[in-house]
């Protein structure tokens, strides 16, 4: 699904409505039936007057990227679908201690329950590490290790007793499929040029690349913008794009990293993009050498 409203004023819109996309690395559940048949107009009203938004944002008091990204999607499912939260962020416990965490049931106009278990990743190619293959930009994290964790363990808190129980009394004894929903972008290794050449066919992957290998790209892009948490989402807003000197920023990656490795975030426009009607940026992890 892609939105048709116009982007880039506001950042929590725009991640709002990229969500609402459906940018994901796992999907068991289609969300696209249950959306507003106007989630255009609900979009753009929310563009214009986002203060709602806003004020659910201000409730959230953690600062981390999954805190936000749940926040997000709760009043996504709440004020833009037809879906009905029955519960959300329940801890399922036993004996005093903590089973696990339900992240969402919802039901659906016809009766049905879902348990929905939410993530935003991003994860980064490393055939090297097989088969914990695609990792997180900080390498504690691995997309093996997350499915793994999310099927085997959060999405069968219902099967647990007290977690059956809890659902007996919220759905009337009905039973509730579990379903993964992971959103997120996966970043191809670029090493060298065959793999920069089939990056750029790839309209849905990002890219990382080694600081040292950066000036490769120049040829292919001319404009840049830093993507900041938590806006590791939607595009950048055009106020934040700067010319692209390949050289002059691996130099200014190559002194940040000094101080902090943690891979740099760009967002990269392709030759004439910011001319076109609907531009295709890049975005892209910049990580030091040696990664």
């Amino acid at each position: 699904m892609t939105m048709t409203m116009a982007t880039g004023q506001d950042s929590v819109v725009d991640d709002l409505i990229w969500l609402v996309e459906g940018h994901y690395i796992e999907c068991d559940f289609d969300l696209t039936p249950y959306w507003h048949e106007n989630i255009a107009e609900r979009l753009q009203t929310l563009s214009d007057h986002p203060a709602p938004l806003y004020t659910a944002l201000a409730e959230c008091k953690s600062h981390f990227m999954g805190s936000y990204f749940e926040t997000l999607f709760s009043f996504a499912i709440e004020h833009l679908s037809t879906l009905i939260i029955r519960l959300e962020h329940t801890q399922i416990q036993a004996d005093g201690r903590t089973l696990g965490e339900v992240d969402m049931l919802v039901e659906t106009p016809i009766g049905t329950f879902h348990q929905f278990e939410i993530a935003i990743k991003f994860y980064l190619e490393r055939p090297d590490l097989a088969p914990h293959d695609w990792i997180g930009p900080n390498k504690n994290d691995s997309l093996l290790k997350k499915v793994t964790r999310a099927r085997q363990h959060q999405l069968t808190m219902f099967t647990t007793p007290p977690g059956a129980a809890i659902l007996d009394a919220v759905a009337n004894k009905q039973k509730a499929d579990g379903n993964l929903l992971m959103f997120g972008r996966l970043y191809s290794a670029l090493n060298s040029q065959a793999d920069i050449d089939a990056w750029l066919q790839q309209a849905d992957r990002g890219g990382w690349i080694r600081v040292e290998l950066l000036p490769r790209l120049a040829q292919h892009f001319t404009h840049y913008a830093k993507m900041k948490k938590p806006h590791w989402m939607a595009s950048p807003s055009r106020e934040a794009v700067s010319l692209l000197c390949a050289e002059r920023l691996a130099a200014e990656c190559v002194h940040a990293f000094l101080s902090d490795d943690r891979p740099v975030h760009l967002c990269l426009w392709p030759t004439t993009g910011l001319n076109r009607v609907n531009p295709s940026p890049k975005a892209l992890f910049v990580v030091p050498e040696g990664w």
